[in-house]
């Protein structure tokens, strides 16, 4: 059985060349040459071990100190929201391909989160948010590095992105030792959360994708059964997209989160293919990425189904950051709220297409 299913994940989770590590490496042209380009700054925590290789910054081994770093990232002048300009070569062009630029490796914890609070000090007051991005399976630093750049140049997303980092190998073949890098991430990350305590942010946020759900739900847990779920009160919103987690452990790590707390925004796709094959290696037990609405209603979240919008560039895994209408949905819904439903009885939606051609958001919001 399990050689069909390899062949399976292959096929699903896409078998083209993986482009290059591009962490600080030099470019075709200056940056600095290039007019109409913008820049993120990407704060960095992760249980990657160091790499020897500079422009891989942190590997796919597994670390049991938290590390934390920093870049910028550039986007090109003609970036198209719900596209990756990526190069495939081993020099970007900053004219037509996202950059990283300017890595830096802290020596510790209190020097990250000083160069975090001035990075939101230079903001106006109402963008002193923070995304706390969580990503998944096969992705390597520098892929995390680039989703989340995407994501906040797409959303307009009113603060600092820090991309939390966890070992994963980077290969289609290592879903198991992904899924046990997450497990060992776990202390890792609520380390983190901790660092964050900062009176110079206002709201946090927190977007977990695929198997990161997996840790951000166990990491939940940890909390919940430790210090208490959101402690400060500057928890804003948590969004879960295409979550590769087993049903039934979905519903064991709610039990141990309050009722009050469970309104994350889940987002569901039944036209996942990715998790039709993770639900195949999992012995057919139903992914919660690709569940009903109705099942996760009754469990207190909000889910959003995402089955009627196309996207053929990631096999309907990412819609949360290839679809450029639901990259907004998001965006305004972290900003405001509204979007997501904030009453106890509009907890599921579908995203469909209007009689104009524009995507909206149904059955939330009254």
């Amino acid at each position: 059985m399990l050689r069909p299913v390899m062949i399976l994940l292959l096929l699903s989770l896409g078998a083209c060349a993986r482009a290059p590590d591009s962490v600080g490496v030099e470019t075709v042209v200056p940056v600095e040459s290039v007019p109409g380009l913008t820049r993120h700054d990407v704060f960095i925590a992760t249980t990657r071990a160091p790499s020897d290789d500079t422009a891989q910054f942190f590997s796919g081994d597994r670390s049991l100190k938290v590390r934390y770093a920093s870049v910028d990232v550039t986007i090109p002048p003609g970036h198209v929201p719900g596209e990756l300009e990526r190069t495939k070569a081993d020099v970007p062009d900053p004219r037509r391909h996202f950059t990283i630029q300017n890595p830096v490796a802290y020596d510790g914890s209190s020097q990250f989160q000083r160069d975090l609070v001035q990075a939101l000090k230079n903001r106006p007051p109402s963008g002193r948010n923070v995304l706390i991005f969580v990503h998944g399976y096969n992705t390597t630093l520098t892929d995390g590095i680039l989703q989340v750049a995407q994501f906040i140049e797409d959303s307009g997303y009113d603060g600092i992105p820090i991309l939390f980092s966890w070992a994963s190998g980077g290969e289609l073949t290592k879903y198991v030792y992904d899924l046990n890098s997450v497990l060992v991430a776990r202390d890792g990350l609520a380390s983190m959360l901790g660092v964050m305590d900062s009176s110079a942010i206002q709201h946090y946020d927190v977007l977990a994708h695929s198997m990161g759900t997996l840790l951000t739900m166990e990491t939940g847990r940890q909390i919940a059964l430790t210090s208490g779920i959101n402690p400060t009160g500057k928890t804003r919103n948590v969004i879960l997209a295409s979550p590769d987690i087993d049903i039934d452990l979905f519903v064991s790590q709610l039990q141990r989160i309050p009722e009050d707390y469970r309104s994350f925004v889940v987002m569901v796709s039944s036209d996942d293919k990715a998790l039709k094959a993770s639900r195949l290696v999992a012995g057919g037990v139903a992914r919660t990425g690709a569940a009903p609405v109705e099942v996760l209603n009754e469990l207190g979240v909000i889910a959003i189904d995402l089955s009627e919008v196309d996207d053929q560039s990631s096999l309907s895994h990412s819609k949360f950051r290839d679809s450029p209408q639901i990259v907004q949905v998001i965006g305004e819904g972290m900003r405001t709220r509204s979007t997501f439903g904030e009453s106890n009885e509009t907890r599921s939606g579908i995203v469909r297409t209007g009689t104009d051609g524009v995507l909206e958001l149904f059955g939330l919001g009254g």
